[in-house]
């Protein structure tokens, strides 16, 4: 399955990485995008899951640009947590999660 990691860091210490590193040992496609670093016209894509790594002040800015993103399901992991985002979601029928990826990996629930 492709999975979007929105907010991905390369420290080893940041979840975001951790969870990056477990959703590829599990044989998921990952696609690690930092806003801070990536050129936004490469999430000109589709994906089965966005897991989701910024706080609410970033994902406003970026919410043209994640609703735009055909996907299937959003994690709102643990600190990111947006409800008129997952609200904007939710209208677009996709499945909205609030969840930890590395948890929900780790007992067969991803």
């Amino acid at each position: 399955m492709k999975v979007l990691v929105f907010g991905y860091s390369d420290n080893p210490e940041r979840y975001s990485y951790l969870a990056a590193n477990l959703l590829s040992e599990y044989s998921h496609e990952v696609i690690k995008f930092s806003p801070r670093l990536d050129d936004f016209q490469s999430l000109a894509i589709a994906v089965d899951t966005i897991t989701l790594y910024v706080n609410k002040d970033i994902s406003d800015k970026f919410s043209t640009i994640l609703l735009n993103i055909k996907c299937r399901r959003i994690i709102f992991n643990p600190g990111t947590e947006n409800k008129v985002l997952e609200e904007k979601f939710k209208n677009l029928g996709v499945e909205v999660i609030q969840g930890c990826t590395l948890v929900m990996l780790k007992t067969s629930q991803f």
